[in-house]
């Protein structure tokens, strides 16, 4: 039987290379998480294929990533990670570059956001 897992989306932390209004701000951080929320199946993947290989798999990672004034994603890195399964924390930071968000209105973005897993 396949396990299922559940997957916690903390906080969003989003800094602006150019200076927003405090609304602008907020409203980029809603369109940044429903444009993750959009790509879960792709974080998803990576962490059943974790799964396979270990079945108690569980932790969190941060991807720190950067969104261009084009809206591709320029630069996506892990910052931290309690999973110890590089194959995952690699997948996922891959995936993360492939992803197209709403262009931002002056300059880059740069993001932190927070992935938490646990088998069920």
């Amino acid at each position: 039987m396949r396990k299922m897992f559940s997957l916690l989306m903390l906080t969003t932390i989003v800094t602006a290379a150019a200076p927003a209004r405090a609304d602008d701000e907020t409203l980029y951080q809603s369109l940044i998480r429903r444009i993750v929320r959009a790509h879960m199946p792709e974080v998803r993947a990576c962490y059943d294929e974790g799964l396979t290989r270990k079945p108690e798999l569980a932790g969190s990672l941060t991807v720190d990533f950067e969104i261009g004034t084009d809206g591709h994603v320029v630069r996506s890195e892990v910052k931290d990670s309690t999973l110890a399964d590089a194959k995952v924390e690699a997948c996922v930071a891959a995936t993360v570059r492939g992803w197209l968000f709403v262009r931002p209105d002056e300059g880059t973005v740069k993001v932190s956001y927070p992935f938490a897993f646990k088998p069920e």
